[in-house]
């Protein structure tokens, strides 16, 4: 029997099955496999169309996990062998693995996660105990300080064996390219607009690494298009706290340009860039558990038993999540990230 697995953990698991075929998503230069990216995008298209119809959350969890897969491996096995079958379903589990075998999707103890062939989707979507764990310390935190009831069977995020960061230098131009883009779109809506060519001779990667959105902003200076990327401050600062820059409170209140601006941009480019260190990654995963629950808690107040209004504000609480979705998962673009 040829089994394809999709492992959400970073790290080689080995395995006694006769291999076939094994991808890894990532390049030594830290660059995404264009090929290993595009079979995933397949998958996932497969997901959504097998899942028409099926368990919405199971299709959200299984396409979440198709994202997230940072290795595939291939092998057979004897499927009549219940032995090998015991030894599959061990190494799927600690591999944090979805199983393809006969055109069906399994969960690592073989049971259909899609309905077909193989009968009803009796299978769960599997998450390690780590990112579990972590979801309720977190959960518990904001149910015992601010009264938020976060439900159980929200996915949490990943944990950190399968987690990768972005490269502190791409980080740092990214702070780089939020701080001047908010001040840029500031200064549109002042209706006086910075010179450009100015910041571009001061911080020249940094400008060369704008996404698309930000970039049009330069180019058009569009005052709807800048009093929405003037909010990019605030997943500037959530970067510098990631980057140990800066120390961040409960999100109620925006943070002040002017200082994040003075952190950032007062010695220049390779100034800032200097010296500049992520936090460890268990600390960065704490903080996006905790701001992933809270825009739950934020976009369904309404469900919440007892009901509770958080003071928190969902604007901040949205470029704070942004800025760690990018660099927790770093195949995305920052267009991409969402809040």
């Amino acid at each position: 029997m040829l089994i394809s697995a999709y492992s959400t953990r970073l790290e080689f698991v080995p395995h006694d099955f006769t291999p076939v075929d094994e991808h890894f998503r990532w390049h030594e230069s830290g660059e995404q496999d264009a090929g290993f990216a595009a079979s995933l995008s397949e998958l996932e298209d497969y997901v959504s169309r097998a899942g028409v119809g099926q368990p919405a959350e199971t299709v959200r969890l299984l396409i979440g996990h198709v994202r997230d897969t940072q290795r595939s491996y291939s092998f057979t096995l004897d499927g009549a062998d219940p032995a090998q079958l015991a030894r599959l379903t061990a190494w799927a589990t600690e591999a944090n693995a979805i199983l393809v075998a006969e055109g069906a999707l399994l969960d690592p103890a073989g049971r259909p996660l899609l309905a077909g062939a193989h009968g009803a989707p009796t299978g769960k979507v599997p998450l390690t105990p780590e990112s579990t764990e972590r979801a309720q310390t977190i959960r518990s935190w904001l149910a015992s300080a601010h009264g938020l009831q976060i439900p159980g069977d929200l996915p949490p995020v990943r944990s950190a064996a399968e987690t990768r960061t972005r490269d502190v230098s791409d980080v740092g131009l990214r702070i780089i390219g939020l701080v001047m883009t908010s001040d840029f779109a500031s200064s549109v809506i002042a209706g006086s607009p910075l010179n450009q060519r100015a910041m571009q001779a001061v911080f020249p990667h940094a400008m060369a690494a704008l996404p698309p959105t930000e970039r049009e902003l330069f180019n058009r200076r569009e005052t709807g298009a800048a009093r929405k990327l003037q909010r990019r401050i605030e997943a500037a600062n959530e970067l510098l706290w990631a980057a140990g820059r800066t120390t961040l409170g409960w999100p109620t209140t925006d943070c002040h340009p002017t200082q994040v601006k003075d952190l950032v941009l007062r010695r220049g480019e390779q100034g800032f860039l200097d010296g500049l260190r992520l936090r460890g990654t268990n600390e960065l995963l704490d903080e996006y558990e905790c701001l992933s629950s809270l825009m739950w808690a934020l976009n369904n107040q309404e469900a919440l038993r007892p009901r509770v209004y958080s003071d928190a504000d969902p604007r901040i609480v949205a470029q704070r999540l942004i800025a760690l979705e990018w660099l927790l998962k770093p195949q995305l673009a920052w267009d991409d990230a969402q809040g």
